[in-house]
């Protein structure tokens, strides 16, 4: 593409994946990061353009986004990358967009909708697997049930090699405690509280609720007033078994859950299958950045909301599951332990 287009955080492991397959897909991002020897060494290995970037310096940090159209932000924890990223792409008249999956960046980030519209940029956090598949799914179960009153919303992750990333920004988010939406309003709850199991099509998961970017992502997809988001555990195996445990370590599936309650009692299910999530990622940002480039709507954006309900099955080898037709008498797939 003609478009001058950057990644951010290119050379962590999440951003080389990144990078990789924007090559594949026949692009030439600028590499930015803010370690000079391994983004010259990844820029070097495809024959890139890159740059170094601090982001303490936003005088620097606009100046250097001057020619570039979008920035594409693979830099965890994004709660100290994606504010002076996004502010910066807004002076520079830029899109942005990353695979954040923290409750507080959605919320700074979406706090920036009436400037990004007058900019007449996209603002578009959570354009990896967590968000995607779970955002694209809270869309299409609420316009099934003719608009979700209370939305519950999932992932569950499997890759053979899980970078350091999820782990990085759970932590980080933890000082900020548990949240779910009620009433159109994030309210506190105690971690571990709220406990529930979810069925797969793989079988039944423990699930918890977790202060997530989900929890914006979806309201701002539905307008559901009450939205749950919940971390889930991977269904337990038999330990004994080994030629089982060698073919499940073989291939990966990752899922995404939601489910939907309408105003009349009506729900509706589904599920989001795909393979290794660290492989989704890549796939999913880069089909993000065409789709913003070729002309996405401004303002402050989820995947859904700017892509459309159907944007996550446009990746190779993922499918949507539907439980059932929408029934008010539908029994639920788990019941609250707390």
């Amino acid at each position: 593409m003609q478009e001058n287009w950057m990644i951010y955080g290119a050379a962590g492991y999440t951003g080389s994946l990144i990078a990789a397959r924007a090559v594949e897909c026949g692009h030439r991002p600028v590499l930015a990061g803010r370690g000079a020897a391994a983004i010259t060494a990844l820029a070097e290995r495809h024959g890139l353009p890159h740059r170094v970037l601090d982001l303490d310096d936003p005088v620097a940090l606009q100046a250097a986004l001057g020619d570039v159209d979008l920035v594409l932000n693979a830099a965890g924890p994004f709660l100290h990358t994606a504010a002076p990223l996004a502010r910066a792409c807004l002076s520079a008249g830029a899109h942005y967009l990353d695979i954040s999956n923290e409750l507080q960046v959605f919320r700074a980030l979406y706090d920036l909708d009436e400037e990004a519209k007058q900019v007449g940029v996209s603002i578009i956090p959570g354009v990896g697997f967590g968000v995607v598949a779970t955002n694209c799914l809270a869309r299409y179960v609420s316009e099934a049930v003719g608009g979700a009153n209370h939305l519950e919303v999932a992932s569950r992750v499997a890759s053979a090699q899980p970078g350091p990333g999820a782990a990085a920004t759970m932590q980080e988010n933890l000082p900020y405690g548990g949240w779910i939406r009620q009433d159109g309003q994030l309210v506190p709850k105690e971690f571990f509280t709220g406990v529930t199991t979810i069925g797969f099509p793989d079988g039944p998961c423990e699930a918890m609720p977790v202060p997530t970017g989900d929890l914006e992502a979806a309201f701002h997809a539905t307008g559901a007033p009450d939205v749950v988001a919940y971390a889930v555990s991977p269904p337990a195996r038999d330990g004994g078994d080994s030629e089982h445990k060698d073919a499940m370590s073989s291939t990966y599936r990752s899922f995404g859950w939601a489910r939907a309650t309408g105003s009349d009692g009506a729900t509706a299910e589904a599920w989001l299958q795909t393979g290794d999530s660290y492989a989704f990622t890549p796939a999913a940002s880069i089909r993000a950045v065409e789709e913003t480039l070729v002309g996405s709507k401004s303002g402050a954006l989820s995947p859904a909301a700017a892509f459309g309900a159907d944007f996550a099955f446009t990746i190779q080898d993922t499918k949507r599951i539907d439980a059932n037709e929408v029934s008010s008498s539908l029994v639920p797939t788990g019941e609250s332990n707390g």
